[in-house]
């Protein structure tokens, strides 16, 4: 009777830690950034394709990291050179995967917009995750090209209204580079 009271105990205990995992893990978030602040924050911010992806250990094989090389058509402030290097923390390697949430994935061949910084190290990593990542897709309806899930500040009556984040899911390339040239103004 006693080590099936001890029993229960533990797994009431049991569960209910499982249960508090669940509930902290679930209300976990990612606060949305946009445009004007990626811009702001970033080394770098440019646009051009993907041509090389690949994943390997650091130094002392804590980390993996995947290297994404991009050829950049433009540059939109400052400037990586002819192609440009990004580490995202994360990837595979042989058997060995290392996800990290919240970070951009990429694929080789496809456009992107990318908001990039340089840490101390000197390693370009993508500015504010995931979100610093946008992917460029031609308009099968216009022929143009649209970025996809940038995020706008909204302005009220042409007042700035911080915090008021608007994702929009397309917006014109060349639209989206003349909003940040304008931040960087700013």
């Amino acid at each position: 009777m006693k080590n099936s009271k001890k029993s229960i105990t533990l797994t009431c205990l049991l569960a209910l830690g499982f249960l508090f995992f669940q509930i902290a893990e679930s209300i976990a978030q990612v606060i949305e950034v946009s445009a004007q602040d990626l811009t702001k924050e970033s080394t770098a911010v440019f646009y051009g394709k993907c041509s090389k992806i690949k994943s390997e250990w650091n130094e002392n094989k804590s980390i993996i990291y995947t290297y994404v090389t991009v050829v950049p058509e433009a540059y939109v402030k400052g400037n990586l050179g002819a192609e440009a290097v990004i580490a995202v923390p994360g990837g595979r390697v042989g058997d060995i995967i290392y996800e990290v949430s919240d970070m951009p994935t990429f694929t080789e061949g496809e456009e992107i917009m990318a908001f990039v910084w340089t840490n101390p190290s000197g390693k370009n990593l993508v500015t504010g995750g995931y979100q610093g990542k946008m992917k460029i897709e031609k308009d099968s309806k216009t022929g143009k090209r649209m970025v996809t899930g940038a995020r706008i500040e909204e302005s009220v009556s042409g007042i700035q209204a911080p915090g008021q984040i608007k994702k929009i899911d397309k917006v014109q390339l060349e639209d989206f580079v003349t909003k940040v040239k304008g931040y960087m103004k700013q």
